[in-house]
């Protein structure tokens, strides 16, 4: 019975990762950023290492490429709102 703890603490993490490979090439991900594919990777269950890993660059850089495009939409948003304002003005 312990034996079977083991196997599966070892094949299930496998498992997960070849599923989500066969996903991320099925979703069309190809022409897609690495921060995209990695933000793509992590819904599907898996870390920052595994990811890391599966786009063949570090986890650091992972989390440095998410970081940037989560300030670049949150300039992005605030970028919007400013256009709003100055549509009013034009008026």
């Amino acid at each position: 019975m312990a034996e079977s703890g083991v196997v599966e603490q070892v094949w299930l993490p496998v498992i997960g990762r070849a599923l989500a490979h066969i996903c991320m090439h099925n979703a069309g991900m190809e022409g897609k950023t690495i921060a995209e594919k990695a933000k793509f990777l992590q819904g599907l269950g898996l870390d920052v290492n595994d990811a890391a890993e599966m786009l063949g660059t570090s986890p650091a850089s992972v989390r440095e490429l998410l970081r940037v495009a989560k300030s670049k939409q949150k300039k992005g948003g605030a970028k919007k709102s400013g256009n709003k304002s100055d549509k009013r003005k034009a008026k």
